[in-house]
């Protein structure tokens, strides 16, 4: 329907410019005065041949004319038909583009839960191993897998009753709790060892150390690691903080440093280090969490 409009409209447009073209000015004029005496310029006195070829130039140019314009039709004509061919095919293969997303959309979302369920099947298939490789025997290594789950339904269990009780929670209590019940489960050798396996930090790497602080008097450096406490093994910079506030304030402790691979000690007033510095990422070597 479109094309048929499109091809009516295009043949009149044609006709009409063909029309002024024969009756206008410029090079088409010799038509005119070949074949309209009033037009100003008809001699009847011109020689016969001299006529006849301004009336075939004349004709030639209206055959340009007309086949310039017929080549425009056919373009048009075949845009039109491209649009009537093409438009149900692309609009079709859009909407099955469009039901294809909404299928691969509802397949992820019923996929996804057998994903997650298959990634973390994985990943303690890795962890276990890494415990091998870091040296704990098979039965061991599945132990302290064990011992993971048991502490942090611990852990969990310890903050619901809190809760109950209308107790606050502290949230970096909730994530140290579990780690402070394996270490307590395994002692500090074996969590260590544990430690190491999951290439996880065992001692605080001191990353800054503030003016004026009993660190910065002590000569604690960047890059320092603290191994120990007042005697106590320290893993994380939690337990350091832990143990900070043990004790008489200001009192003189010893704390064991290792700097470039030689052990040191140093002494502190007993309270805030004075540092700021990174520690085994309890995130990092285990998948806490539930309710």
């Amino acid at each position: 329907m479109v094309r048929s409009i499109a091809a009516v409209a295009v043949s009149l447009i044609a006709g009409f410019a063909v029309a002024v073209w024969l009756l206008g000015e410029g090079s088409s004029g010799d038509v005119r005065s070949v074949l309209d005496p009033e037009a100003g310029q008809f001699d009847s006195s011109s020689p016969a041949e001299e006529r006849l070829r301004r009336l075939e130039r004349a004709i030639a140019e209206e055959r340009e004319a007309r086949v310039a314009l017929e080549e425009q039709l056919r373009a048009l004509l075949d845009e039109v038909e491209r649009i009537d061919v093409d438009g149900p095919r692309v609009l079709s293969e859009r909407q099955a583009q469009a039901e294809e997303m909404k299928r691969q959309a509802r397949q992820d979302a019923q996929q996804r839960p057998r994903d997650i369920s298959t990634m973390m099947r994985n990943m303690q298939e890795r962890r276990l191993k890494s415990l091998i490789d870091g040296g704990f025997p098979d039965d061991e290594a599945r132990r302290i897998l064990q011992l993971e789950s048991a502490v942090q339904y611990q852990a969990l269990q310890a903050a619901h009753e809190a809760q109950r009780a209308g107790e606050s929670l502290d949230q970096q209590s909730l994530i140290d709790r579990p780690q402070a019940l394996l270490r307590q489960q395994l002692g500090d050798s074996d969590y260590e060892r544990y430690l190491e396996a999951q290439g996880q930090a065992t001692a605080v790497r001191v990353t800054q150390v503030l003016d004026s602080s009993p660190g910065s008097r002590a000569g604690l450096q960047p890059g320092d690691e603290i191994v120990s406490y007042n005697g106590e093994r320290v893993f994380t910079v939690s337990d350091l903080r832990s143990l900070t506030l043990q004790g008489t304030a200001g009192e003189d402790v010893v704390i064991e440093i290792e700097r470039a691979g030689v052990r040191m000690q140093l002494n502190v007033q007993r309270g805030p280090v004075g540092i700021t510095g990174t520690s085994a990422s309890i995130r990092g070597a285990n998948w806490w969490g539930g309710t």
